[in-house]
């Protein structure tokens, strides 16, 4: 099984992030499907189904120690990685405790799997994949609000009308202090 760690966007931010998607650009690339929109968190990769449930069993154990509270994002930015040709959407800032629960859920991975992932996190939702070059930037900026008070286990599913991705498992995050 494939799988990541990451938080789903409501249909009603998925649809209006897409509504503004398709006034801004063109086709530069393979638009991402709204059904697919989601912000990774922690890329686990491939696990045998019978590891789940140790996997699972270590962010219950992490959380359990360290809570992690659930906030916002602004997703107020977009960006275009040349190597990967993907062109996103993200937040310039983000709560660090965000970051403390990515970190989390990828040293959660070393109890399924030898190899993590060390790619520095930053909260996107990917817009385009095969992008040569980067689209102009959006006339209308982009301001979305998402608020997660909860994170997801997802597997990703290769068919042949493309990938798609299903929550195997969510977790509450810890209420936000006033």
């Amino acid at each position: 099984m494939r799988v990541f760690f990451g938080l789903e966007l409501s249909q009603e931010t998925a649809l209006a992030i897409d509504a503004w998607r398709e006034r801004q650009f063109g086709e530069p690339g393979r638009a991402v499907p709204v059904a697919n929109f989601h912000i990774t968190l922690a890329f686990i990769g491939d696990v045998p189904e019978t590891a789940l449930g140790t996997l699972c069993q270590a962010v219950d154990e992490r959380l359990a120690r360290r809570p992690v509270p659930g906030s916002q994002l602004l997703l107020n930015q977009t960006g275009y990685w040349p190597k990967a040709m993907i062109y996103w959407l993200g937040a310039e800032t983000w709560p660090p405790e965000l970051t403390t629960l990515a970190n989390t859920l990828r040293s959660s991975a070393g109890s399924v799997q030898k190899k993590r992932d060390r790619n520095v996190f930053v909260p996107h939702v990917t817009l385009f994949r095969r992008c040569p070059e980067a689209p102009p930037a959006p006339l209308e900026p982009p301001s979305f609000a998402l608020p997660y008070r909860r994170f997801s286990l997802f597997e990703s599913r290769e068919r042949r009308e493309g990938v798609s991705y299903h929550p195997l498992q969510d977790w509450p995050l810890a209420a936000a202090s006033e």
